[in-house]
């Protein structure tokens, strides 16, 4: 019997490369440039970093965009272009000698990382998987941290024998490889393929999208509460990019920096799948206070100077990249519906986008003023507390919302 593969497996095939060769080469890896760039340029870890708030902020201002650029064109042609310009200003980081050009290449990875990074896995594949949507996502989220746990070492050794810039141009063509030829395998809805979401059945019309309209959302309380745990989810998420530096300024070798890193790396592996397959089966109040617990004590962990403790605390503060990136879509999903599911998480996803640089930055300025980063452990701790309490309140005020019917996504 010949029955052909739904074409929703190609996008989730699609969606790993494209998280890989992005999020996973190039945003999971930039941590162990830090310190090799810092001592080349003779500059404070803080003020280095700070050239993560200008991702930041260049995504914010291009992410409102993107809900309506994707509904409007080629998403193709779009991710590939994308694609080249991202890649292509990692490359050129090799040649500069400067904080500001780094500062202008982080703008220029912000403007292109909005559609890369965060919008494209949670809005495609929630539109091609009406069954198992959860683990999709999480099996392709996923991707990115594979491929920072197998690039994170690779990256440290290209550092030492060839130096960081020789490192930043071989990452920037991987990234390349992987991200452009696989954004020509994208379509935005089963429609435009004349099929039917995964999971749906073939005869069945397609149904209208269920939700809370985007005027409704955003004139509710549940609004800025889920917006605020999304921030703080991004905020515990960005302690990875600091825990080479970590390792080092405990006093142990870069390549167990590395490997502090690539061990996150794993975490975020394991969790992206594991919370994804949770999801579906226990609800979303089980994934998500679970996979905050695992980083609340992983923090905890971090704080005991010893290779052991530093090794476990790193593998799980890995499940904090999988509570940012898969349980956030399914959060917003969850408390507002399929209707203007794309509209809202686009707004959500802009404060998601700079709290990964604000953590970054923090630990960076609080490290060279106090000479440690323990106590930004100690804070990462508070911070997952405090994404619990606000979770319970989102879900609890979402249940109260009115549900409509709607066509648009």
């Amino acid at each position: 019997m010949n029955r052909k593969i739904h074409y929703a497996w190609v996008m989730l095939a699609a969606c790993c490369l494209l998280q890989g060769g992005t999020l996973g080469v190039i945003h999971n890896c930039r941590g162990i440039f830090y310190g090799p760039i810092c001592r080349d340029l003779g500059v404070g870890q803080g003020s280095f970093t700070f050239y993560m708030l200008f991702f930041g902020l260049f995504s914010c201002i291009m992410l409102p965009f993107a809900g309506r650029v994707f509904h409007r064109v080629n998403i193709r042609w779009l991710l590939c272009g994308a694609s080249v310009i991202f890649a292509g200003s990692v490359m050129v980081q090799a040649a500069f000698h400067s904080l500001a050009a780094f500062y202008a290449a982080g703008a220029v990875q912000g403007l292109t990382g909005a559609y890369l990074l965060f919008y494209p896995v949670p809005v495609l594949l929630g539109n091609w998987f009406r069954k198992g949507r959860g683990a999709a996502i999480g099996f392709a989220a996923a991707t990115s941290g594979l491929a920072g746990a197998i690039m994170s070492p690779i990256g440290a050794a290209m550092i030492s024998a060839w130096g960081w810039r020789t490192a930043a141009v071989a990452f920037g063509v991987i990234s390349l490889l992987m991200a452009a030829p696989a954004s020509f395998l994208l379509y935005l809805r089963p429609e435009d393929r004349n099929t039917t979401p995964y999971g749906a059945e073939e005869t069945q019309a397609v149904q209208p999208l269920t939700g809370v309209s985007y005027e409704t959302a955003r004139r509710s309380a549940a609004y800025p509460v889920t917006i605020l745990a999304a921030l703080l989810l991004s905020f515990i998420c960005g302690y990875y990019l600091q825990l080479a530096s970590y390792g080092t300024a405990e006093g142990f070798t870069a390549a167990f920096g590395a490997r502090m890193t690539a061990l996150c790396m794993v975490g975020n592996v394991v969790s992206k799948l594991f919370l994804g397959w949770y999801y579906d089966r226990a609800g979303i109040r089980r994934a998500m206070y679970l996979g905050l617990a695992v980083v609340a004590v992983s923090f905890s962990v971090l704080l005991l100077p010893s290779p052991w403790w530093l090794s476990l605390g790193s593998l799980g503060a890995g499940f904090a990249m999988g509570m940012s990136c898969v349980m956030t879509p399914i959060l917003v999903r969850e408390i507002f519906g399929s209707r203007d599911y794309g509209r809202i998480s686009a707004i959500v996803t802009i404060f998601t986008t700079v709290g990964v640089p604000i953590a970054t930055v923090s630990l960076g300025f609080l490290y060279d003023a106090v000479g440690s980063y323990r106590p930004g452990m100690v804070m990462g701790v508070a911070v997952t507390a405090a994404c619990m309490v606000l979770t319970e309140a989102a879900l609890r005020m979402g249940r109260r919302l009115p549900a409509v019917e709607g066509e648009t996504p």
